[in-house]
């Protein structure tokens, strides 16, 4: 199983398109806290705050390097790469 995490539900939903169109599984789960157009308003209003990971992609059966890929093209990063 590979999990990559995201700050944003956007970004995570384009990488598990993107695997899905690479004929890999993949999931999106999304934590309930603010939502994205809260946290667009926070930063046009010059809120700083630390990188909180609100979504991840999980796949069962995507190859290392593609799913590495679409995590790091939809600003995510992997916290689980290996495979059970």
């Amino acid at each position: 199983m590979r999990i990559a995490a995201f700050e944003n539900e956007p970004e995570a939903e384009a990488a598990a398109i993107m695997l899905e169109e690479r004929g890999y599984d993949s999931k999106v789960v999304t934590k309930d806290e603010s939502s994205y157009e809260q946290k667009v308003g926070d930063f046009f209003k010059g809120k700083q705050r630390t990188f909180d990971p609100n979504a991840l992609v999980i796949s069962g059966n995507a190859e290392y390097e593609p799913f590495m890929r679409a995590a790091q093209r939809h600003y995510g990063f992997v916290i689980r790469g290996e495979t059970d």
